[in-house]
């Protein structure tokens, strides 16, 4: 097992972690927001952006012999937001449920984004990994603290970050959307760095 960093022909998989992460938020602000928008296309955009905080060069991939298992997207958290762009063109119904996700932060952290696992490589110590990863990654950067938002009812995800030293700041709640999996509120987590 070995990470590397992304580069633009990981765009694909890239936006396939990103919306598995999400579960149904990135269908939620994106999908036929106009016509022939999807949540695909609005993420490779921003896969592809320098100046968005998706941007490939933010994103960690886990290669096993039987190829990528997973992915770390993550960036210091004074970057977390949308692309501006993306404030002025989406309707106010799709964004200002979903606006505390990414207005509320923690100052100073490394926000994971994303971490993500495909299905086949689960219990195999990826999501450790790239925890580690992404500590790394914080304590080069000068941050003190892991953050990263999570469901309130992804049981496995919450057991793991609780294992690792996250803990509960803010609950925020979201309306209940069809496009959401999830019914509970997301958490805002921190794990202070020792």
């Amino acid at each position: 097992m070995e990470i590397r960093m992304g580069c633009a022909a990981d765009t694909e998989n890239l936006v396939r972690y990103l919306l598995m992460a999400g579960e149904g938020l990135f269908e939620h602000l994106f999908d036929d927001a106009y016509p022939g928008l999807t949540a695909r296309d609005a993420l490779a955009l921003g896969v592809g952006d320098e100046t968005s905080p998706y941007h490939f060069e933010n994103a960690y991939l886990v290669e096993m012999e039987s190829g990528v298992a997973g992915c770390l997207v993550a960036f210091p958290a004074d970057e977390l937001g949308l692309p501006e762009i993306v404030y002025s063109v989406l309707p106010k119904e799709r964004i200002d449920p979903a606006r505390p996700l990414f207005e509320r932060r923690v100052p100073d952290s490394f926000y994971i984004n994303t971490l993500a696992v495909d299905e086949a490589a689960r219990g195999q110590g990826v999501a450790s990994l790239l925890l580690d990863f992404a500590s790394e990654l914080a304590r080069s950067s000068g941050c003190d603290n892991l953050t990263l938002h999570a469901w309130g009812d992804n049981d496995i995800a919450l057991s793991l970050y609780r294992a690792y030293g996250f803990h509960e700041l803010e609950k925020i709640e979201l309306p209940r959307t069809t496009t959401l999996a999830h019914d509970a509120p997301m958490l805002l987590l921190k794990c202070p760095l020792a």
